[in-house]
């Protein structure tokens, strides 16, 4: 009985260490894995979070090192997503559930682009600003068939020069979708060859709004603007298509420089026609009103000469390459006598 008691008691101890054992060996998983671009480089110091799915679980951080890779041990039992960001790339994850018995591995690639929240990270206003955006999406996927018919219908219409018809098309196709900027930057169109300036810029006003960065609607609107005398107004709206497509920059400064001009303000449009001059070296139509502005004034009259003299080089209207021959020859006779 001595000796049996001796041996049962050694058993008990044995359960109770293994017993103590059991929570440090559940704590010892681990995940790894390596983070390369697109074109199977790896990166160095992408940052690394291992996220609960439970929102109150835990969230481990770490970073992959010069080989892109990374590892991280000590992990609770759950499952997880493994988030990969790196500066210049869009995010990624993988989910995992990491067991201590297999060897958790979350490679992840990264591609080239802008940063942005993962699904699982978006706020519940958030997810239903999305869901609303996906839903509009959906609705105009759906009638996009129909709205395309009906618009390439007014662009018929406009293009033959009936312009009221064409109007009404559009309307019919705004009243499917009402925050296309085509359809609403064409029919503004077709109210400014009706020489409807007002309904004109109303229509451009809500164009710009559902397209803020199309410089041909700032363009547009600037010579709408014009037409209204509204002067000051219509070369911010030439200045803004300028800033947003360079490429356009010399048509907008000329359009600045004939507003100025006809205000009466020569000196200050001469400025605004060397600049379309200085976007486009071979802008014919800004070296004739260069020339026009620049003659009246005995001190630039030789500049007067110069920009007329390329207008005739490269100008394409045969009245107003006489006339600037014949403003030249008057130029020319004035200087002699200075």
């Amino acid at each position: 009985m001595h000796i049996s008691s001796r041996k049962f008691g050694f058993f008990g101890v044995c359960l109770i260490l293994l017993t103590l054992a059991l929570p440090s060996m559940a704590q010892n998983r681990t995940v790894k894995g390596k983070v390369t671009d697109d074109k199977g480089q790896p990166i160095v110091g992408a940052s690394i979070v291992i996220q609960s799915v439970d929102s109150k679980g835990k969230a481990y951080t770490t970073k992959t090192d010069k080989r892109g890779t990374y590892v991280y041990m000590g992990i609770a039992a759950g499952d997880y997503n493994v988030v990969a960001r790196a500066p210049g790339f869009q995010p990624n994850y993988r989910p995992v559930r990491p067991t201590i018995s297999n060897e958790n591995i979350a490679d992840l690639e990264l591609k080239p682009g802008e940063d942005y929240k993962l699904p699982f990270e978006l706020s519940a206003q958030e997810l239903e600003q999305l869901k609303k955006e996906y839903e509009k999406a959906k609705k105009r996927e759906a009638i996009s068939a129909e709205i395309q018919a009906i618009f390439d219908a007014g662009l018929k219409l406009s293009q033959e020069g009936k312009y009221q018809e064409a109007i009404d098309e559009f309307k019919k196709a705004l009243e499917k979708d009402p925050e296309q900027a085509p359809i609403l930057g064409n029919m503004a169109d077709a109210y400014s060859k009706l020489d409807k300036n007002t309904e004109a810029l109303e229509i451009y006003q809500k164009a710009i709004a559902a397209n803020p960065n199309d410089a041909t609607l700032y363009t547009n609107m600037g010579v709408v603007l014009s037409k209204l005398g509204k002067a000051a107004e219509s070369q911010e709206a030439f200045k803004k298509a300028a800033a947003l497509n360079p490429g356009s920059s010399a048509q907008n400064f000329y359009n600045i420089g004939a507003t100025l001009v006809n205000n009466g303000k020569t000196a200050e449009a001469a400025d605004a026609f060397k600049q379309a001059i200085a976007a486009d070296a071979n802008f014919a139509e800004a070296y004739y009103q260069l020339g026009m502005c620049l003659s009246g004034n005995t001190d630039t009259m030789g500049d007067a000469i110069k920009s007329l003299e390329k207008y005739i080089q490269i100008g394409k209207k045969p009245d107003q390459i006489e006339v600037a021959k014949q403003i030249i020859s008057a130029l020319q006779q004035s200087v002699k006598k200075k």
